[in-house]
């Protein structure tokens, strides 16, 4: 059963009051038996000199003299004790209570002892001849005669009687004191709290909704400045809460009108969300929120992602054909959910309909490869025709030779230029035939640097590449990797200077095979460096030309890396030089 504060606190200051008052009880009950022992101690210790005094003083006015016996019985009656009179050998001459000739000798009694010893002995100790507790004092003395001890003792149960009043009237005054608590208790403890029923409450009624409430409370403890910080948390509260309300209704607001399909699914599986876009372009039926996403999306590519991305945690972008909503191509990318640094069980899909994009591009390959194969012929023409008036002799040898020369590299240009244009389309189009296989990248990178080392030695230019001792196995492609080595090589020997070297290296790492082409060229910027691998894109046009390069190269790289799900990246200094790196995972 729940138990309110009011009777918490009634029942922990009620508590405290009575444990204070027993350990006030006890203490003084303990301190009361000790001081009544020590002052009945005291007048023990002065009876019995007082009776150590009738010992030296035994002759009477008559001329008698009293016995020792006569003393301890007239002692005894005066002062309600028993007293023994004991000699210094332990002999018993006088007791108040029992004839000395039934007791035995005293001397080793402690209180006797002591008082032997010239002390003042006391102990508290079982009789035998008396058959109950005693407090004895002993006191020595001495006269004209002999010496010895005076012993005074009293029953403890005399004692007893007495604490037992004490103790009594302890306890009344305790009592009385325990009543007046809980009394004080009762009147005092609702007053302390009323404040806390009010605090209560005004954080229910504002548990409930009720963001407007306020307590009016101005005191200065801590109390009041509760509810002054409650007061000022409610405000805090109701002014966060429009403010949330004002981004809520933007955010749903543009997620309405975006163009971009949006779902959010939650850690269940279940979708939470979807925007009219997403709604339009997966045809979604007007009860998906809340369904298993597994019901709710058709497209066996996407439940595919979204697993993949649950399990992984990593992002996941793929273009999927939807093939029930009129074969619309979608750039899909689905990503988890990440909340303040910390990645959720939420999975967030953003759908881009590129359907058009998809169809201008593909008029755009068409538009090259049909321009490509248009150029063909000519370009033949040109070079049969270059060969011949190569060969011919006329009244300007030099001239003809020269011009000659320069129709035949134009044409072989633009037979490069036609063949890579083919390429990027071939590889645009997803239409590579793989042939994927357990190769030697190690003796594929040095095949190519050796036939690439003539054209290089051609322009003073050489290739360093440290062959590993051992072959460096991956599943992939040899054509597609021998193509990428070799235009990799291709722009680094047009790029570097007369005399320069190109350094090439293999890293064999557990998990993937990097290959790294470094060159001592004029470098790029870094402004530069993500459009590099854009189709004919070049850092400086003028140079480019001289080259003789088509900027198809790059290009070229990338679309291989991508069919072969390798990764290319470059890393470039101004003046020091370009390194490219192509990562091949096993």
């Amino acid at each position: 059963m729940n138990k309110s504060y009011h009777y918490k606190l009634f029942t922990a200051f009620l508590l405290t009051i009575l444990i204070f008052l027993g350990l006030l009880t006890a203490l003084g009950y303990y301190q009361f038996k000790n001081y009544y022992l020590q002052s009945l101690e005291a007048r023990l210790v002065k009876e019995a000199y007082l009776v150590a005094d009738m010992c030296w003083y035994r002759t009477q006015d008559n001329g008698l003299v009293r016995s020792y016996q006569d003393i301890c019985v007239s002692a005894a009656r005066d002062a309600s004790t028993r007293v023994t009179i004991i000699n210094s050998q332990g002999m018993v001459w006088g007791d108040s209570e029992v004839s000395p000739q039934q007791l035995d000798n005293h001397s080793t009694r402690p209180e006797v002892y002591a008082a032997l010893q010239g002390k003042t002995g006391v102990e508290i100790r079982y009789s035998d001849t008396l058959k109950m507790d005693m407090l004895y004092v002993a006191v020595p003395f001495s006269n004209q005669e002999s010496s010895g001890v005076v012993r005074m003792a009293m029953p403890l149960s005399d004692l007893q009687t007495i604490y037992d009043h004490a103790l009594m009237g302890i306890l009344m005054v305790a009592l009385g004191c325990g009543c007046l608590a809980f009394l004080l208790s009762f009147v005092l403890i609702p007053y302390f709290s009323r404040p806390i029923r009010e605090i209560t409450s005004a954080v229910q009624e504002m548990a409930r909704g009720n963001y407007n409430r306020r307590i009016s409370m101005h005191s200065e403890d801590e109390l009041g400045i509760l509810a002054a910080s409650f007061n000022d948390m409610g405000q805090h509260i109701e002014q966060n809460l429009q403010q949330i309300s004002e981004v809520k209704d933007r955010l749903e607001a543009i997620l309405s009108n975006t163009v971009n399909g949006i779902l959010l699914i939650g850690r269940e599986g279940r979708l939470i969300y979807a925007n009219p876009a997403a709604v339009l372009l997966l045809g979604l039926e007007a009860d998906s929120i809340g369904r298993n996403y597994t019901e709710t999306l058709t497209a066996f590519e996407i439940l595919q992602m979204v697993d993949e991305v649950r399990q992984s945690r990593k992002q996941n972008k793929q273009s999927i054909v939807l093939h029930t909503r009129g074969d619309r191509t979608v750039e899909v990318n689905v990503v988890p959910v990440i909340y303040e640094g910390e990645t959720s069980q939420d999975i967030l899909l953003v759908f881009n309909d590129i359907s058009e994009m998809k169809r201008l591009e593909q008029v755009r390959r068409d538009f090259v490869a049909n321009v490509s194969h248009e150029l063909k012929t000519p370009v033949a023409t040109i070079s049969g025709f270059a060969e011949t008036l190569w060969d011919e002799e006329g009244r300007n040898p030099a001239n003809v030779a020269e011009f000659s020369r320069i129709i035949y590299d134009e044409a072989q240009r633009l037979s490069t230029l036609i063949n890579e244009l083919l390429t990027l389309s071939r590889l645009e189009a997803d239409t590579v035939n793989l042939n994927l296989q357990k190769i030697d990248l190690n003796h594929i990178i040095a095949t190519t640097v050796s036939r690439m080392a003539i054209l290089a030695g051609q322009k003073g230019v050489s290739i360093h590449y440290p062959e590993l001792p051992r072959a460096v196995e991956i599943c992939s492609d040899a054509e597609s990797i021998e193509q990428i080595i070799t235009n990799l090589l291709d722009n680094a020997i047009k790029y570097s200077h007369q005399g320069s070297s190109i350094e090439v290296k293999l890293e064999d790492q557990p998990d993937r095979a990097i290959v790294r082409v470094k060159d001592h060229g004029p470098g790029i910027p870094v402004s530069e460096l993500p459009r590099i691998f854009e189709r004919f894109y070049r850092v400086d046009k003028a140079r480019s030309r001289k080259t003789g390069g088509t900027g198809l190269g790059l290009a070229i790289v990338k679309h291989l890396a991508e069919v072969l799900k390798a990764q290319v990246s470059a890393d470039s200094t101004l003046g020091i030089g370009s390194t490219f790196s192509v990562t091949f995972f096993k």
